[in-house]
C-alpha cells in the first residue's frame, strides 16, 4: 500500500510539471497511439482527446507533419456511401489519402474527409469538414471547409490581442488573461 502511495504521489508532481510545462503527459501517449495504429506522424505533434477510432479502418492513409496540433478530430479516409452500389457491385470501395503539412493548427472537432490535404503553415478552425487540397499559410473554417484568409491577414488582424505571458503561474495567468481582455473590449 505504501509502494502505491508513492507511485500515485510522483504521477501526481509529474502531471503538475506537465501541465504547467504546457507539454502535456498525455500527447506522447497519443502520438504513439496514432503510429501504433499506422499513422504517419512527424516531430514535435500533439494529438489531445482522441481514439483508437479517431483514425478511421485506414489509419495507413493519414500522413501528419512536424509541429502539428489538433484536439478531437475525426479522420475519414473511404467513403462508406458506397454501400447504396453493393448489391450491384459487392467489391466496390473508393479511399483517399489525408495529408496534413508542417506547423498545422487544427481546431477541436475537425472532420477530415478522403483525399484531402492541408499545406504547411496553416490554420484549421474548429469543427470544419475538410474536403480537398488547400495551399500553405491559410486559415481555412466552415462546412464545407474554404480559404478563410492568409496566416499572415489573421497575424495582423489580431496581433492587438495576443499576449506574452504563456509561462505565468495559473494566478499570474488568470490576473493577465482578465487585464487583457478588459483592454481590448475597451
Amino acid at each position: 500500500m505504501r509502494i502505491v502511495s508513492k507511485i500515485i504521489s510522483i504521477l501526481e508532481k509529474l502531471l503538475v510539471y506537465s501541465f504547467h510545462d504546457s507539454s502535456y503527459i498525455f500527447e506522447v501517449y497519443n502520438v504513439n497511439l496514432a503510429r501504433k495504429r499506422g499513422v504517419t506522424v512527424g516531430n514535435h505533434c500533439r494529438f489531445i482527446s482522441i481514439s483508437a477510432g479517431t483514425f478511421s479502418t485506414e489509419p495507413y492513409l493519414i500522413e501528419i507533419g512536424n509541429h502539428v496540433s489538433v484536439t478531437n478530430p475525426t479522420f475519414i479516409t473511404h467513403d462508406g456511401a458506397v454501400w447504396i452500389f453493393r448489391n450491384e457491385h459487392p467489391e466496390i470501395d473508393l479511399f483517399g489519402k489525408i495529408k496534413i503539412g508542417n506547423n498545422v493548427f487544427v481546431g477541436y472537432g475537425v472532420t477530415f474527409l478522403p483525399g484531402s490535404e492541408i499545406g504547411d503553415n496553416s490554420i484549421v478552425a474548429a469543427g470544419a469538414v475538410v474536403k480537398g487540397l488547400f495551399p500553405g499559410g491559410t486559415v481555412i473554417g466552415g462546412v464545407p471547409a474554404k480559404v478563410i484568409c492568409s496566416i499572415a491577414d489573421y497575424f495582423e488582424k489580431n496581433k492587438h490581442r495576443f499576449t506574452h505571458f504563456r509561462n505565468s503561474s495559473p494566478q499570474d495567468k488568470k490576473r493577465k488573461i482578465l487585464d487583457a481582455l478588459e483592454r481590448c473590449t475597451k
